[in-house]
Order: C-alpha cells, then structure tokens, then sequence
C-alpha cells in the first residue's frame, strides 16, 4: 500500500512556520520572564521592609544597622553578617580580600543576621534577575569570592551604629517617600561587602552603581513597608549602573557631576532618607 509523505518544500515550509512563531514568540516570552522576575523581586522588597519594620517595633522604634559588620558597633547588630563558617561550637567569619567563600557560607551570614528570624527564607536576600551569583562581577569575574548572592542593601544613611546616626525609625516624616532597600549590585574587590550603598544627595552624582537587575528599572522599598519599581529616564543612570568604568570614559564617572543634568537623580534625591548621607 502506498504511502504519501512529506516532500522537501512542505518540511521547509513547516519549518519556516515554526522559525517565524518562535521569533514572534520570543520576545514575549521574554517580557513574562522579566515580569515574572519583578513580581519576586517586589516581593522580596516588601518582605525585607517588613521584617526591618518589625525589628524597630520590637526594639522600642531602635532600628539594627543597614552595615554587615560580624560583630556589635556600639552595640548595634548588623541586618545580615559578611559569609561565616561553623566551626565546632564557634562562627568565623569569612571573606577577606579575594577568599573564597562557598554559596552555604554566604547563607550562614545571612541567617546570623539581625532580620532573619523575621523571614526564615534566604532566597528573599535575592533577586532572581542577579546573575552576578553564576557569573560573578563584571570588574574581578566569577572566581568563587565574587559569586556574590544578596542583591539588597541599605543606604548609608541607615548605618545606624556610629554616634550620631540616626537610630529611631519612627522619626522619620513621610516614611512613604523614605527608601530602605536598594538593588545593590556592589562590584569591589571585598569579598564580604561590609558596606552599605553609598549616596550623596544633591550633588548631581553617583557613587555606588545601583543594581539594574530589571533591564532599564530597579526595585526599592521604603519605611512604610511598600515595596515600588523605578524605570530610569536618563540613558547615563543605566551605563553608570551597567559600568561605572565607562561612564569615566564619558565623563560622568565615580563623583563626577552629571551635565547635562541628570533628572534620575531627582527622584534619588527626594526618597533618600536624609539631606546628605550623615545625620545633621
């Protein structure tokens, strides 16, 4: 019995058809995983808030430090530690300049830290649109010590352990214009990221890139607890954030006053927590 089967030009043609859906498809497809990946990253914003709001609430409004020191300043813990081992009955801490630190390392810090009991989850401390935990910083690459995991910080504004910080969260006037966690996507060479994100406003410049985790957009929380996502107008905010060593070629580096004006930086400017990054 005879058979019919598919000529050439009909498997062309097929295969045409599927070549063009998968191309009209794609993008799409794309934009649902980039929103599917917002969606997580608001709901870590909303959830670090609360537990950082929480914290306060417990403490009498006294609120832990936005630093990730291992031990007490002033007697402030820190929100989450640099990675730490186990060792027997004692924790050491990890991460000086260059070591290596394993992915168990880095949650250990994240669970000895000030907030943790408040969420239980180390998958809050990051954005699944970080790829900096597989593919490492774009200034020192993917040795283990630069596979780095948490995708949030506070400002510098937050420390909260030197003498005049400020250290009582309800004293703070329209809390929810007041931002509490950044996208943070820190690309020195400390391992441990002691730091927090550094900013000073009014200045008309950046210092610490932010985290663009989001295409041309981060995330922020704030001290009411929302959690909102800020797209960028100014095409020099997404290549500092990208590179801070190629918006020094262009003139607009580490420091350095944006001009022409940056509007970016308006919106900085209005939900950082304070005038300039000390307490006054």
């Amino acid at each position: 019995m005879w058979r019919r089967g598919f000529t050439l030009i009909e498997l062309l043609v097929v295969i045409a058809i599927i070549a063009l859906l998968m191309a009209v498809l794609m993008p799409a497809l794309n934009i649902a995983r980039e929103q599917a990946r917002g969606i997580v990253c608001l709901a870590n914003q909303k959830q670090l808030a609360a537990a950082y709001i929480m914290y306060a609430s417990e403490n009498e409004g006294t609120v832990c430090s936005g630093s990730a020191y291992f031990d007490l300043v002033n007697g402030v813990p820190s929100w989450v530690k640099p990675p730490l081992d186990y060792s027997g009955t004692s924790i050491v801490e990890m991460g000086s300049s260059g070591q290596d630190v394993t992915r168990e390392q880095r949650y250990n810090g994240l669970r000895e830290g000030a907030l943790f009991k408040y969420l239980r989850d180390v998958g809050v401390y990051h954005c699944p649109g970080d790829n900096r935990v597989t593919q490492g910083t774009q200034a020192y690459g993917n040795a283990p010590a630069y596979l780095i995991y948490r995708s949030y910080s506070m400002t510098d504004y937050m420390k909260a352990n030197g003498p005049k910080d400020e250290k009582k969260l309800f004293n703070f006037k329209n809390p929810g214009k007041k931002m509490l966690f950044v996208e943070d996507i820190y690309d020195g060479r400390a391992v441990n990221h002691n730091g927090t994100w550094s900013y000073n406003p009014g200045r008309q410049s950046l210092w610490d890139p932010l985290g663009l985790f989001h295409s041309t957009a981060c995330t922020f929380s704030f001290m009411d607890g929302h959690a909102d996502r800020k797209k960028w107008q100014d095409k020099r905010t997404i290549i500092y954030c990208n590179s801070r060593f190629e918006a020094e070629a262009l003139g607009f580096g580490k420091g350095q006053v944006f001009n022409p004006y940056n509007e970016d930086l308006d919106w900085l400017d209005e939900h950082y927590p304070g005038k300039t990054n000390v307490k006054q």
